[in-house]
């Protein structure tokens, strides 16, 4: 589900995650964050990929990935079973992305999303020139939902979720300060709130 090329998500969630933890990656495509996060963090990984060919591939890195469809659940997995799960450049994707977050924080004590920052200015440019957002009809690539970044908070109080960290990704040095304009790419580190199940 994830976009293929260049991922400039992926260094910045190898540094959030802390050393020895137990990782889960949902979307996990062809395992490049799961053998970063082993190489780099040590981590015990664990991944779930759609695309038998993505399989196969995290397979033949030598990764622990199962084919699945992350939006039927994660029944597999008991409550609290990972320190982090991991779904990077896939909300998008979801039909039903608020089920898929919660048992993200039912299995793993934080959940690191990962998305493209619909706010950011060319992508608004792109859609004011008439270019639309995400790819061509004519590209193949499954439909994806614009979120931005005020969106996205809104979802996690919808869900009763805490956002612990933020990390916004943007070539510009004023990207804090006019974040939904200058980031193209957002991190949000969620974790449970009190009560919720």
């Amino acid at each position: 589900m994830a976009h293929q090329g260049h991922r400039p998500d992926l260094e910045a969630i190898v540094a959030l995650i802390p050393s020895g933890a137990r990782v889960l990656d949902l979307g996990c495509g062809d395992g490049e964050l799961l053998a970063q996060l082993i190489a780099q963090k040590q981590v015990w990984a664990r991944g779930v990929e759609l695309s038998e060919a993505n399989v196969r591939a995290c397979i033949a890195r030598g990764l622990s990935v199962r084919q699945g469809n992350i939006e039927e659940g994660l029944a597999d997995y008991p409550d609290d079973a990972f320190d982090y799960v991991i779904l990077s450049q896939t909300l998008a994707y979801l039909d039903q992305p608020m089920p898929v977050v919660r048992e993200m924080l039912r299995v793993g004590r934080r959940a690191v999303i990962s998305f493209e920052n619909a706010g950011y200015w060319r992508v608004r440019w792109r859609t004011l020139i008439g270019r639309g957002v995400g790819g061509d009809l004519c590209s193949g690539e499954p439909r994806t939902r614009a979120i931005t970044l005020g969106q996205f908070v809104a979802f996690a109080r919808c869900l009763g979720a805490q956002i612990e960290a933020v990390r916004l990704l943007g070539d510009h040095p004023a990207t804090r300060l006019w974040s939904n304009w200058l980031s193209h790419t957002a991190i949000y580190v969620l974790r449970r709130a009190e009560g919720m199940r």
